[in-house]
């Protein structure tokens, strides 16, 4: 955090965040994304087994979600709009800052206009608002504003943050593969599994995401605990055989975002689509062997009695796997209740 703040420190006292002449204009949130709706959040953010303890929580107790967290009116937020291009269509960079006062590097401005890409940016998402009720949804309601406004392409939708909004974009990408082409990524990262609850939504979207979504990996060279999260984050998504992962490195920059030059190579990774790839098969396939090994182990640990040691082991595939362990991981989580005496399947 220390360095994060000395390098906005730096950026301010030397007019590097400068907001003088900037191209873009505020606005006022006055549209709200279906897919910000608490159910669609819970079904792409949560895992199938926290989904499905959660349906059985309701069953026993009069309980609701709130559909929607954000208020129209209320949400203050940043658009640029370039021209066009050649075909009417625009691409469409969602970006996420670790704070509210951040300005767009002035050089950034022109990578938007040569690439046709629409701005958008919530000016009240920093790292100390909430994730699920604040900062994801503001992510998908900027997109949301943008889609119902103009004519985007929706193969050049990516999504970007810096960061602690770095690990928003990829929460964010990861449980949107149907919206997001991909995902540049400066300054944060974390791997699937463990504490970072980051998990994969279900096996159709997962798939899609194998196949299409762009990962790309930007944080600066002198940014060195970023950088080590960064490999084991590529090495985790590598291992869940996501084909688009890529690394574009920023030479000499400290915990910040690229200069122009070097945000135009990371966009040009981010914009270059998936090329088949021969080895996708046998790592789809030890993918699947691999899953359903735990999830025998889990089986076979609830046979010979263990219900906590099954619980743990359980737990840790849910996290790590998502969808791609769905419908069997629920399966289980439900034979281990029953047989504690939780509750009673249907």
């Amino acid at each position: 955090m220390f360095r994060f703040l000395t390098t906005v420190v730096a950026f301010v006292l030397s007019g590097g965040l400068a907001a003088a002449n900037s191209p873009s204009r505020p606005f006022t949130l006055d549209t709200l994304s279906p897919l910000a709706s608490a159910s669609e959040l819970t079904s792409r953010l949560l895992t199938p087994v926290t989904q499905d303890r959660i349906v059985k929580f309701r069953e026993k107790v009069d309980f609701s979600l709130q559909e929607q967290t954000i208020t129209p009116g209320e949400e203050p937020f940043e658009l640029f709009v370039p021209e066009p291009d050649a075909n009417g269509k625009y691409g469409l960079m969602v970006f996420i800052w670790p704070a509210d006062d951040i300005q767009v590097p002035h050089d950034w401005w022109k990578v938007f206009r040569d690439r046709h890409i629409i701005y958008v940016a919530s000016r009240r998402s920093s790292n100390i608002e909430n994730i699920f009720d604040r900062r994801v949804p503001l992510a998908l309601h900027g997109y949301e504003y943008v889609r119902s406004r103009y004519a985007l392409d929706p193969e050049r939708v990516y999504i970007g943050g810096f960061s602690g909004g770095s690990r928003t974009a990829q929460r964010t990408v990861m449980a949107y593969p149907d919206v997001f082409r991909g995902v540049f990524l400066a300054g944060g990262s974390d791997a699937l599994g463990g504490e970072s609850g980051f998990t994969l939504p279900s096996e159709s979207l997962s798939r899609m995401m194998q196949r299409q979504t762009r990962f790309v990996f930007s944080t600066g060279g002198n940014d060195s605990p970023n950088r080590s999260k960064d490999a084991r984050t590529r090495k985790n998504l590598e291992m869940l055989c996501m084909q688009g992962v890529r690394l574009v490195p920023q030479n000499g920059v400290e915990h910040w975002v690229p200069d122009g030059r070097g945000f135009s190579r990371a966009m040009d990774a981010v914009e270059k689509p998936i090329q088949e790839n021969a080895e996708a098969g046998a790592c789809l396939a030890e993918l699947d062997k691999r899953i359903g090994k735990q999830l025998d182990g889990v089986a076979a640990r609830i046979a010979e009695g263990k219900l906590e040691e099954a619980g743990r082991l359980l737990a840790s595939v849910d996290a790590q796997y998502g969808g791609l362990a769905a419908p069997r991981s629920v399966e289980l989580s439900r034979t281990i209740a029953e047989r504690a005496g939780l509750y009673e399947l249907p």
